[in-house]
């Protein structure tokens, strides 16, 4: 090796050992691939927004991006493919789909749910429909519904309310129009009749007058709505996939304890984690307090619940074939990151 590339060598070491001094980054972390997760832009995906920002994957040396889009269509196809390493959004049709196929990412911990004394999702109806009588569920009938792809989370939602009222999601004409903002778009200028929101799209398109509440989903439906899921290539990476749950986990747990209900804006650790969610989501902070939904504190999945969606799926040919929904829930990784969360208490 020649003298000049040596002295280079160790000067790009001391380099990058000045780095990790500054940053609090081991030298091992700051050389590290950066596991890559595919999340949306939503509250509810405060607990990865938490675990990045409080340090929690950093601190088990973990280099955690997040991969923020608003077009959680793409997500689920990029990490069976392995483009993500992890994935943070909905059960849907295009899941089990992708599953079926053999291009399979692997359920490892629960996200977010639809939950009684919450307002996380809106079934809204644009002012033009209103006023031409759509003011009730069975009004529904006939119109259409704006969605961001068929087979979404959105189609299980308001199919389960429609069959409580005597219909179909098979009434409806469903309008596929990819991402949330342009669900909104199209409520409020009456290009649908109807959609339903999450937060904090919910409240923007409720203060604007421009739509009227039907229902909140919230208090209609209880489902295992949101995950998150292994690529097919981390699941294999048992050391960091542990972690990354571990890091998970904690941001849950802290969630659920100072943040999900709690309404004492005096609170310091609510006030530390309203400022993180603010800056990953873009939105006020008392706006924030009205979108949240809930998480199971240790993570677990609801497999019952899954099922009963693919079921729906299947039942209106979202779904092709048939799937076993246990085998694509791994719960080892949640398990060992709660065993090793216990051991630091």
């Amino acid at each position: 090796m020649s003298s000049s590339r040596s002295r280079w060598l160790r000067g790009a070491g001391a380099a990058l050992l000045t780095f990790a001094m500054l940053t609090g980054i081991s030298t091992a972390q700051a050389e590290s691939t950066p596991i890559t997760v595919g999340t949306t832009p939503l509250v509810s995906s405060t607990p990865l927004f938490l675990a990045q920002g409080l340090g929690y994957w950093k601190k088990l040396g973990l280099n955690v991006k997040l991969d923020i889009s608003a077009d959680a269509g793409t997500i689920d196809v990029a990490t069976a493919a392995n483009s993500y390493d992890v994935s943070a959004t909905g059960i849907t049709a295009s899941l089990f789909n992708l599953w079926s196929s053999g291009k399979r990412e692997y359920i490892v911990a629960d996200k977010g749910r639809i939950w009684p004394g919450q307002k996380f999702e809106a079934l809204v109806v644009s002012n033009k429909a209103y006023n031409s009588g759509v003011k009730s569920i069975k009004a529904l009938k006939g119109k259409s519904f704006g969605d961001t792809s068929v087979g979404s989370t959105f189609d299980f939602l308001l199919g389960s309310i429609l069959q409580k009222n005597g219909l179909s999601i098979a009434d409806v004409r469903d309008t596929p129009l990819h991402t949330v903002p342009n669900l909104v778009s199209a409520v409020m200028s009456g290009q649908v009749d109807s959609a339903i929101l999450p937060q904090p799209a919910a409240n923007i398109a409720l203060a604007s007058g421009k739509v009227h509440l039907l229902t909140w989903v919230d208090s209609q439906v209880k489902a295992d709505l949101l995950v998150i899921a292994y690529s097919p290539n981390f699941v294999k990476n048992k050391p960091d996939g542990v972690k990354f749950m571990e890091g998970y986990l904690e941001a849950v747990q802290y969630y659920m304890q100072h943040v999900y209900h709690n309404h004492n804006l005096k609170d310091p650790y609510l006030l530390r984690a309203l400022k993180i969610i603010s800056g990953f989501a873009h939105q006020p902070q008392k706006a924030i307090m009205s979108e949240l939904i809930y998480v199971s504190p240790t993570g677990a999945v609801d497999a019952a619940n899954a099922q009963n969606q693919l079921n729906f799926y299947l039942a209106h040919q979202y779904v092709t074939q048939k799937v076993n929904v246990k085998s694509m829930i791994d719960n080892s990784f949640r398990q060992a990151a709660l065993a090793a969360l216990h051991k630091k208490k």
